[in-house]
């Protein structure tokens, strides 16, 4: 049996064997496109490992367990199976080809990357979903490789595989070693302009060092938009680069500063832009569909890495980070908007919400966050599904229960540790952003098809009296995790503030990636943290998430302020709760750069105010008790304060969009509960 090839033996018909990459780069090879020498650890490699060591019987067993709407049973899955392939022992045949493979490759380092063997398809684009170890040398190449095999597992993947419906097919992985290009500039393609779906356009990202730092969103970078026919560049955005991410003599990698003079002149020259994009027509031009592509530049020469199939074509048009992507505010609704919003926070909550396609952004202080109405209509018919469903709705609450016992348990243990590892980071920040997976769920957005049905369905009507203490539960344990002084969040980022010498304000401003990336020394630029604190826009596409920083941020935020705060004689929303009141405005904000101090602000209202927030929930049930009627720019049928007024016999509006902007505190309002109007009377 066959267990290690070299690319020059592979093409586009060895998916089965190589996975997805490795058939793409063998088959680069043997058409005479620069790929790096690499060799591909069959997937057969994988099958015979298994077998030998007796765990194929055990991980099927195991995912025959998992339910994968409640991410407890994914989250038990992975761990246990994880554990048993990085625990065994390679067999003495595999590990025997694999360094005489690595000899003959006569490079120091490598790219060990995993290779499933249903990737890139067009139906199922695993790409993202699997691990990869750049700078691998002889020393830890066989470890590397049994977490590329490992990671066919994680709670991602194994997720993915449900929700792809590909749990009952065989899916095996391969493992790319690649020799490591130390490239000068680097960066991504597309074949076909992502954004505007132009078949006749190519676009190129490019910065300066490793791909890393573009694809992980580190950095912002240069783009070149090149017209295929004629050939020309029509477009060129460039950004000034102050760092670059690069090889670090001790095999890592480390973070220098670029030049002043370098980092202001674009990356790649119009003669380098001309000729990388007469690669990537190639590339297309032998596959015959559209690509997304990986390159390198080193000593004159580009390099492809990497090659796939766009698979969102028609689906999803935000690719790439420039502001064009949100060119037209008007196709999202606004969902949420509070003050001093962290980053890390921000990145958490887009980790759930890129899966529907979600925008955050901030700037002023303000976060604000988005849905495609399209999305909307999915998520709309995801919760009628869930709420309409007694078993659905039953797995749901007793998975979001189980979630919140694990992970306070964990969440208190890491609490009161005084250094962390790596991996409990990881465990910490993935258990963080799991919340939102159950939490989404309970939103006006997923909700009020749900309550409109409730009206003429008995079982729709007996899971949503259950609701209410699912979404508050929800919310209360929400803020226990990220906010206020006696958070998890807070204390973890303590213990790591005091480890890693720096400060909780300067954490706040990291991404979850960043977080994890400061175990391996890696740290992110004075330039990036200063450019966030100012504004920044998350972008979700699917399974990835993309970032603008800075003053482009500002310039997206900026339009969909003017689009979205358009000033209006009377505000309409939607009617939660009848009745007709007039009354002082109390306008209450959530502030969560300063949680602690809602309280001093409800008790500066009076009873009978008329409460204008953005939202409310449970830390927001004193000001609720003493308004007239509510007034929310977000929610709906079962928003928290749709319930609450329901209860307590109020006038309530919501879904006014802006209501927060429109009127000041004190102002006279009157609360037409019968028409969803609000008049500013004086």
């Amino acid at each position: 049996m066959e267990l290690v090839r070299d690319f020059i033996k592979l093409d586009k018909g060895d998916v089965s064997l190589a996975g997805g990459k490795g058939a793409s780069l063998g088959e680069m090879t043997q058409v005479g496109i620069s790929v790096p020498s690499g060799f591909v650890i069959l997937a057969f490699a994988f099958e015979k490992f298994l077998e030998e060591t007796d765990l194929n019987v055990e991980i099927d067993a195991i995912l025959g367990s998992v339910n994968h709407k409640t991410i407890h049973t994914v989250e038990d899955a992975s761990e246990k199976i994880r554990a048993l392939i990085l625990s065994a022992e390679m067999p003495h045949d595999i590990t025997i080809e694999i360094q005489k493979f690595f000899k003959n490759l006569n490079s120091k380092y490598v790219a060990v990357r995993s290779s499933a063997t249903a990737e890139d398809s067009a139906s199922a684009a695993w790409a993202g979903q699997l691990e990869s170890y750049l700078n691998t040398t002889e020393e830890n190449l066989l470890e590397n490789v049994k977490k590329c095999w490992a990671s066919l597992f994680t709670p991602r993947a194994i997720f993915y595989r449900f929700e792809k419906d590909l749990h009952k097919q065989k899916i095996s992985v391969a493992v790319v070693v690649q020799e490591m290009v130390e490239s000068e500039k680097s960066g991504i393609a597309f074949s076909v302009h992502p954004v505007t779906q132009d078949r006749n356009q190519l676009i190129i990202e490019a910065g300066f060092g490793l791909g890393e730092a573009i694809v992980s969103g580190q950095i912002t970078p240069d783009s070149y938009v090149v017209e295929k026919q004629p050939r020309r560049i029509i477009d060129k955005n460039v950004q000034i680069q102050s760092r670059g991410l690069y090889r670090a003599k001790s095999g890592g990698n480390e973070w220098h500063d670029i030049p002043k003079v370098q980092g202001e002149r674009q990356v790649l020259s119009d003669k380098e832009i001309l000729e990388l994009s007469e690669i990537i027509l190639n590339i297309e031009n032998h596959y015959d569909f559209p690509c997304d592509i990986e390159w390198a530049f080193e000593n004159g020469k580009f390099h492809i890495t990497q090659s796939r199939p766009i698979t969102t074509l028609s689906e999803q048009k935000i690719q790439i980070l420039d502001a064009s992507v949100v060119r037209n505010p008007d196709n999202y609704q606004r969902l949420f908007q509070v003050g001093g919003m962290p980053y890390l926070v921000s990145d958490s909550f887009m980790d759930e919400y890129r899966k529907v396609n979600g925008l955050a952004m901030l700037a002023s202080g303000t976060w604000t966050t988005y849905l495609p109405k399209e999305s909307i209509k999915e998520t709309l018919a995801e919760g009628l599904k869930l709420y309409s469903d007694k078993n659905e709705f039953e797995k749901y609450k007793s998975g979001f229960e189980a979630y919140k016992q694990k992970t306070s348990k964990l969440f208190e243990k890491l609490s009161n540790k005084n250094t962390l590892t790596k991996d409990e980071i990881e465990e910490f920040l993935e258990s963080l952003s799991h919340l939102f997976h159950y939490y989404r769920r309970t939103e006006f957005f997923a909700t009020d098809e749900a309550y409109q049905y409730s009206l003429k369905d008995k079982v729709t009507k007996e899971n949503l009296k259950q609701f209410e203490h699912v979404k508050n539960s929800g919310r209360e344990y929400l803020n226990k995790l990220f906010f206020g002084s006696e958070s998890y969040l807070t204390k973890i980022l303590s213990i790591l503030a005091k480890q890693f010498d720096t400060t909780d304000e300067i954490l706040r401003l990291h991404s979850k990636r960043d977080i994890i990336a400061l175990f391996d020394n890696k740290k992110v630029s004075d330039q990036i943290l200063k450019d966030r604190k100012l504004a920044y826009v998350m972008i979700g596409a699917g399974d990835k998430l993309h970032y603008v920083n800075g003053k482009e941020a500002e310039k997206i935020v900026s339009k969909f302020y003017r689009a979205q705060h358009e000033f209006h004689h009377e505000l309409k929303g939607k009617t939660a709760n009848t009745g007709v009141v007039k009354g002082k405005a109390k306008i209450i904000i959530a502030d969560y750069g300063n949680f602690d101090g809602l309280k001093k602000i409800m008790e500066e209202m009076n009873d009978g105010d008329v409460l204008i927030a953005e939202t409310t929930s449970p830390e927001l049930m004193p000001a609720c008790s003493k308004a007239s009627a509510i007034v929310t720019n977000q929610g709906g049928m079962m928003s928290h304060a749709a319930i609450v007024s329901r209860e307590i016999g109020i006038p309530c509006v919501v879904g006014t969009g802006n209501a927060t902007d429109i009127i000041k505190d004190g102002d006279l309002v009157e609360v037409d509960g019968d028409s969803g109007v609000i008049r500013v009377l004086k």
